[in-house]
């Protein structure tokens, strides 16, 4: 099974928008994708026509904490992508996983195996995290098969890659099979002179951690998720070329990760 950790500890650089088109694109290339929204604001869920306002806590990875088990979270969208909602409650999540066994460290590892052990349908998970340092990504991280962190061209941004990357190596202890970050371009113009800087400053310092697909600025991403869904359904002008960079990214990953 693949689990990406959609993650940064910066907010505003597009985690839930490229959580839920790449959750979405997988679905499209004939995956079987479960999207667990593991941050309170609860944007990833509303995208997919689930509003966390009228969920239940228990309904939302609050549950799994207090041993109930995913398959009894999940909600099938019209999309066909899977959803573990969030709640509002949610912000109480990083006492809770501090809280439980080991910190819980391996609450979300621990309910995926049961989740394939009771033969699940879906093959690939992806975590929307919440941008901060925190129990909530050290529990995904320990259950990731790989950590994609959206970056725009920012001195903040980059700061908070090192940040992340220094999670990541400290997960690898735990979960050794975990690579190093992917850096997935987001939100980019790739003509402008301080993109073409940073762009340099990030190939010198992580050079074949980017991910070859590059998201450029363009408005049916902030529209489609002015209007809460993906652009797989957005009928913008420029929604034809994110559509296709999103199965661009899918099928990059799939490659990586073996899972074409």
């Amino acid at each position: 099974m693949l689990v990406y950790a959609i993650s940064l500890e910066k907010g505003g650089t597009g985690k839930s928008s490229v959580a839920v088109n790449l959750a979405v694109a997988l679905q499209i290339r004939g995956r079987q994708v479960l999207l667990i929204d593991l941050d309170a604001q609860g944007h990833a869920s509303h995208w997919l026509g689930v509003n966390p306002h009228q969920t239940r806590p228990e309904d939302s990875v609050l549950g799994m904490i207090r041993g109930r088990p995913l398959a009894e979270s999940t909600i099938d969208t019209e999309w066909g992508v899977g959803i573990v909602p969030a709640n509002p409650e949610m912000a109480g999540l990083p006492m809770a996983l501090a809280s439980a066994p080991n910190n819980g460290l391996f609450a979300l590892r621990s309910a995926i195996t049961q989740l394939a052990r009771q033969g699940a349908r879906y093959d690939t998970i992806i975590c929307d995290l919440p941008p901060a340092r925190s129990p909530i990504l050290a529990t995904a991280l320990a259950a990731a098969t790989r950590c994609v962190a959206p970056i725009q061209p920012e001195s903040l941004v980059l700061q908070a890659l090192s940040d992340l990357s220094q999670s990541v190596t400290y997960a690898q202890q735990v979960n050794p099979a975990l690579p190093l970050v992917s850096i997935l371009r987001n939100r980019y113009a790739p003509r402008s002179a301080v993109d073409l800087v940073y762009d340099e400053e990030l190939r010198t310092a992580y050079g074949r951690q980017l991910l070859q697909t590059i998201i450029p600025v363009r408005a049916a991403i902030r529209e489609s998720a002015g209007f809460q869904q993906s652009v797989f359904r957005y009928p913008g002008a420029d929604a034809g070329e994110v559509r296709g960079l999103f199965r661009q990214l899918a099928d990059e990953l799939l490659i990586l990760d073996g899972g074409n």
